[in-house]
């Protein structure tokens, strides 16, 4: 492969194998539960790198699970936590955990943005296959099978104003540690995100965007995912919205390598 070649290669592998290509990624009928929360201020501080703050006391989280029927990675589930959190003044909400049930966006996600992806089991129905609870929605969390790591559910109860939702970027840690020992990481940055979500019309005109009951539980802890770290002490809203968005570029906002911080 000449220099040319190589320099128009974007990721691995190297060549036509090519794991993913350059942004903006497509997601089409993305059907998406919020839940909004507090939880306890000294868990959410220790998952904060530096310069990043709550900005809430208590401090306020948000749950949120969503099935993406098409993507340009193909269909996934995909489950977080954000944290509505500060750095230099400006509000974001920073994701501290995420999990993915396809591979090649837990790549792109780690590589680009610095998403903290790892593979997990989802499940989603309305009320449990074959049940008649059909007036919520309930998303499992696992990982592996059989250790569940959240639970989320929502029952819709009215439509809701998009005006009364913030709409805030998204905060990333992009840490790649060094191939060589005792040197500082390759990268370690952290990453804006901003998206622009466009919400399904249903046929009277109204946006498919709903309020209602909603619940978050983390009833199994686990040390390998702590996301139990981030229980919810009390909720504050739920949301369920469908909507299409296009996945772009993130933008370096801070390069913690020009921070004086002993990486030993």
């Amino acid at each position: 492969m000449d220099l040319e070649t190589f320099g128009r290669t974007f990721c691995m592998p190297l060549g036509p194998g090519q794991a993913y290509h350059r942004p903006p990624f497509l997601y089409r009928g993305v059907e998406d539960v919020a839940v909004s929360y507090t939880a306890d201020p000294a868990s959410v501080a220790s998952l904060l790198p530096p310069g990043v703050e709550a900005a809430d006391d208590p401090p306020v989280c948000q749950a949120r699970v969503g099935w993406n029927a098409f993507t340009t990675f193909g269909p996934i589930h995909e489950a977080m936590i954000m944290i509505r959190a500060t750095f230099e003044g400006e509000t974001y909400l920073y994701q501290p955990f995420i999990f993915c049930d396809n591979e090649i966006p837990i790549a792109a996600g780690r590589e680009i943005w610095g998403n903290a992806k790892k593979l997990a089991v989802m499940e989603r129905s309305w009320g449990g296959s074959g049940t008649p609870y059909g007036d919520q929605l309930i998303f499992t969390v696992e990982r592996p099978k059989g250790k569940r790591i959240m639970t989320v559910s929502m029952a819709c109860d009215a439509l809701e104003d998009p005006a009364n939702l913030e709409d805030l970027r998204g905060l990333f840690t992009r840490l790649i540690p060094n191939s060589e020992p005792g040197r500082p990481p390759s990268v370690a940055e952290l990453v804006r995100l901003d998206l622009q979500a466009h919400i399904h019309t249903s046929a009277d005109g109204t946006l498919k965007l709903w309020k209602g009951r909603g619940s978050v539980t983390m009833d199994s802890p686990s040390q390998v995912d702590p996301w139990y770290l981030l229980a919810p002490v009390k909720t504050l809203g739920a949301w369920f919205t469908v909507y299409d968005f296009d996945l772009p570029y993130g933008r370096v906002i801070h390069n913690y390598l020009n921070d004086q911080i002993d990486w030993s």
